[in-house]
């Protein structure tokens, strides 16, 4: 032994806890990290980078008002595509998003103008109300037709996928009905909180956060939650646990109809009318942004958040469109089709890998 040379001072064992914690800490980071929100986010930050620093369109881009119509086009999106994503995680889809939208908005503004000479101060909250039940009722035949008869989903909605659209022209004649005279629903589409400030947040911004939160308490903290990505994962096994199959469908169904309904109320509100004709061909785009935050088509898999972000991205690629191309409404099809495609492949490859 060198007499000359101190021993190394003994180590410190870690304690088992503080190992379990900096283990957890460990595994959270990775599967944050290998996350499809992260990937998605990341994507996001690169191309607004992007943007900012390389693209002709900066200043039309980040222009305030341009701003605040992709905020609001966030929202109006996300707040459907929300419903979509519960639904998708049952292993189910709902393809009637974009025709209920369109007949909630004509229910609203039928019921309104029919209700204001009769009962002018609670026209506007009674239309609202008939076009929230009216949707919801929709959900609920969804669930029962998809449970009791055992149909596939995607005959079910396809089916009311046309006939509610040919229900919202039979609504008034193929004519959109007016709800100018009703300043409240515009307000909720166009108006702005905080309208002077530096920062002023359109009011669906405000909606669809409530409804995020709500639905993120729901999937991830609530037993109907748990019940939800079960079903997805394997249904027979759902069933054999006890779980109540019809009430889970129900839910799934119902949340997404409801949901179609706001953003026909909402959509209705930011065109100033009821149209027959809007929102076709949403349902694609709600699955499109389901599917790119992560929602797998084979169910169990997706998150509100994830839905949140591919909402987001995909406004931000079809805004800078909006600005850059000449005809930009002829690629917007092309756009979320392709993104569409491309997240599916990424999810396959991603579960390739998972069973090797």
């Amino acid at each position: 032994m060198d007499l000359h040379r101190p021993d190394p001072p003994a180590q410190t064992p870690l304690s088992p806890l503080t190992g379990a914690r900096a283990s957890a800490r460990g595994d959270l980071a990775r599967r944050f990290a290998g996350a499809r929100e992260a990937s998605v986010l990341l994507v996001l930050v690169l191309f607004l980078a992007w943007i900012f620093f390389f693209s002709s369109a900066r200043s039309t881009f980040f222009s305030p008002f341009n701003m605040q119509n992709l905020l609001r086009n966030i929202a109006l999106l996300a707040t459907f595509a929300i419903g979509e994503t519960i639904v998708i995680i049952t292993a189910g889809i709902d393809l009637s998003l974009g025709s209920l939208i369109a007949f909630s908005g004509m229910i609203l503004a039928f019921s309104v103008n029919a209700l204001a000479p009769r009962m002018p101060g609670a026209a506007v909250g009674l239309a609202i109300l008939i076009a929230l039940a009216v949707s919801l009722v929709i959900g609920a035949v969804h669930a029962g037709l998809i449970h009791y008869l055992r149909l596939p989903p995607f005959v079910v909605t396809l089916a009311s996928l046309t006939i509610l659209r040919s229900q919202a022209m039979l609504l008034n004649k193929e004519l959109p009905i007016s709800i100018a005279d009703f300043p409240f629903l515009g307000n909720l589409a166009n108006g702005r909180l905080f309208p002077h400030s530096a920062v002023p947040i359109p009011i669906p911004v405000l909606v669809v956060a409530f409804i995020a939160i709500v639905t993120h308490i729901l999937l991830s903290r609530m037993r109907i939650g748990r019940y939800v990505y079960s079903l997805g994962n394997n249904e027979q096994a759902t069933r054999l646990s006890g779980v109540n199959v019809a009430r889970v469908q129900l839910f799934a169904y119902g949340v997404s109809a409801l949901l179609g309904g706001v953003a026909g109320i909402l959509y209705a509100g930011y065109g100033g009318q009821g149209d027959p004709l809007s929102g076709s061909g949403y349902e694609l785009n709600a699955v499109a942004a389901a599917v790119i935050g992560g929602a797998n088509l084979m169910g169990g898999q997706g998150s509100v958040a994830g839905t949140l972000l591919g909402a987001t991205l995909l406004q931000v690629i079809i805004t800078f469109i909006n600005i850059k191309v000449t005809n930009p409404s002829l690629w917007e099809g092309t756009v979320y089709g392709g993104v569409l495609l491309l997240a599916v492949m990424v999810t396959a490859i991603q579960q390739r890998r998972k069973s090797m």
